[in-house]
């Protein structure tokens, strides 16, 4: 199901949507503060979109709901965003924008409109986000969608600042 918002449609993500993100994917500013790298190729995205496009994880126990975003302004895809639904009723939110797209405001757009999505067709979730603790837009977009801070991690492996997490929570 497609969800509208004033600027943006967030798009059910469908292994077509693989070609239209993988340049946007490839910008390294992009993983400075996610344990993730570009995809290889648009092929192999297409394969982890085919996965995604179950909605659910292998053995059943967590929906995957994640979306494309189209921006009616740019006239082009600017991002995407997910949410897992756990069995403890958690959902857990991740969020990608191309940098070009930074500070328009898009990603609060979006995830305020995925939240309202998730709120309207699932009963009594507790939202989260794990943010680098140096990714201070993320946090900032996350407080002004009125998370707080629950827990603070760090990889015990290594002390560096890099591996520094926060569990940013939001009650219902």
């Amino acid at each position: 199901m497609k969800i509208y918002s004033q600027r943006l449609c967030l798009e059910p993500l469908q292994p077509a949507h693989a070609e239209l993100l993988f340049e946007g994917l490839q910008s390294a500013s992009i993983y400075d503060f996610i344990e993730d790298v570009p995809p290889k190729s648009i092929e192999s995205l297409r394969d982890r979109y085919m996965v995604l496009a179950d909605r659910q994880s292998p053995d059943g126990t967590e929906i995957w709901l994640n979306w494309a975003v189209w921006s009616f302004v740019e006239r082009c895809y600017v991002g995407y965003v997910q949410a897992t639904i756990t069995v403890e009723n958690s959902a857990i939110l991740g969020y990608v924008f191309f940098p070009n797209f930074w500070g328009k405001g898009y990603a609060r757009e979006a995830v305020s409109c995925m939240i309202s999505y998730l709120v309207e067709t699932y009963q009594n979730l507790d939202f989260c986000a794990d943010v680098n603790i140096q990714n201070h837009r993320s946090i900032a977009l996350l407080h002004n969608l009125g998370f707080v801070r629950s827990t603070y991690l760090q990889n015990i492996e290594s002390h560096q600042d890099e591996f520094k997490h926060e569990v940013l929570y939001r009650k219902r």
